[in-house]
């Protein structure tokens, strides 16, 4: 009789809440079917838009959280449950994960801002609170630079915005420029033609732009010289490296001596 009263209660259980949880678990089933649906055919029409490779992640994931968020709501009212006082704990959780986490959440507004207002986007040379390198990635936290060494400098968004920053676009023109001393006896006439030889023989110079060379001063024994090539912005470093090098080997050949530490950036 007991095991009957019991096998009794459990139909009526059933009946009582088996439809529901068969939709509620149909509408789930469905519902995060759609969403996987509609992230892919938002995330197509952001790349079909040419939305820049720095916002389609974002803009798709915060697509497809909303949407998740909205789903669990709507099930969970089909079962029965208060969504109100569902919102009402999200709140409450939101409220103190954010007291928790000022420091994370500082610098989620600050890769929004970054991400909105672009002051620089993947593949951008930039450098910032003194460190230097290719943007990587534009993550919601962090920024991920990569040196050409092949090291990952991963900096805190809320850093990115709070000094200046010198961003290289790319495809734009830039001069690459070395610093040197060079002995205060040395020819400028010389010094410029030797510099214009290097330049010009430069892989990556932009056609059409001459070889810089200006003084800066005379330290003592010296001559401070900046010497530059116009490059684009994807080849920036390559041209500074190429300088260093090649002014050496121009200046050993015909006899221009450095002074003090030689060519720095």
């Amino acid at each position: 009789m007991e095991v009957a009263s019991y096998f009794d209660e459990g139909i009526e259980i059933a009946k009582k809440y088996g439809p529901n949880l068969i939709l509620a678990l149909a509408m789930l089933v469905g519902g995060l079917w759609v969403i996987k649906r509609v992230s892919a055919t938002f995330a197509h029409v952001l790349k079909t838009r040419n939305v820049d490779t720095s916002l389609r992640p974002f803009f798709s994931s915060m697509l497809d959280v909303a949407m998740k968020i909205f789903l669990l709501l709507v099930v969970a009212g089909k079962l029965g449950f208060e969504t109100t006082s569902f919102i009402a704990i999200f709140s409450a959780l939101a409220f103190a994960i954010g007291l928790a986490l000022q420091g994370s959440l500082g610098n989620f507004a600050s890769g929004i801002l970054i991400l909105l207002f672009r002051p620089y986007k993947v593949g951008d040379q930039i450098t910032v609170v003194e460190k230097s390198g290719r943007v990587d990635e534009i993550q919601i936290f962090n920024t991920i630079l990569m040196t050409p060494a092949g090291k990952r400098i991963i900096i805190p968004n809320g850093k990115m915005s709070e000094g200046p920053i010198e961003n290289i676009h790319l495809g734009d023109e830039v001069r690459s420029d070395v610093k040197i001393d060079v002995k205060d006896d040395t020819s400028i006439n010389l010094l410029r033609a030797v510099v214009g030889e290097v330049v010009n023989k430069c892989p990556f110079r932009v056609a059409g732009k001459d070889a810089f060379v200006e003084i800066e001063g005379f330290p003592r024994d010296a001559m401070t010289v900046t010497i530059g090539c116009w490059t684009v912005g994807e080849k920036y470093s390559d041209t500074f490296y190429y300088l260093n090098e090649e002014l050496k080997k121009a200046f050993d050949a015909v006899g221009i001596v450095l002074a003090k530490e030689g060519l720095e950036e």
